[in-house]
């Protein structure tokens, strides 16, 4: 499959396995759509694979567990008429207790 050209949104992108996957796609011609919380880390990336790879790198910063954060990166994406072609939802974290012992406002979160 031939991803040059396409963009992808990537969530989660400031570290880890989302930056790894950033970089993997911008080095095969992807353009890029990068979100996460962290914002001093996705422009450092974003200025990273720009200089490396010749890509647009779009930072949307996001803190995709509030209610109207999907909505937002949207508006700012497809709604704006920027077509996204792969999709990689890398954002996330775990809850490390018995679900019955959970507050109910961090589960939401959470989903």
């Amino acid at each position: 499959m031939n991803l040059k050209g396409k963009t992808a949104l990537v969530t989660g992108a400031s570290s880890g396995i989302g930056a790894a996957i950033a970089r993997q796609l911008a080095a095969i011609g992807s353009d890029l759509v990068i979100t996460a919380r962290r914002k001093e880390n996705l422009d450092a990336l974003a200025k990273e694979l720009t200089e490396r790879h010749g890509v647009t790198v779009d930072v949307l910063p996001a803190d995709l567990s509030e209610p109207d954060a999907a909505k937002a990166l949207f508006d700012a994406t497809e709604g704006a008429g920027k077509p996204i072609d792969i999709l990689v939802n890398n954002a996330g974290y775990g809850i490390q207790s018995h679900l019955a012992d959970s507050d109910l406002d961090h589960l939401l979160r959470m989903f």
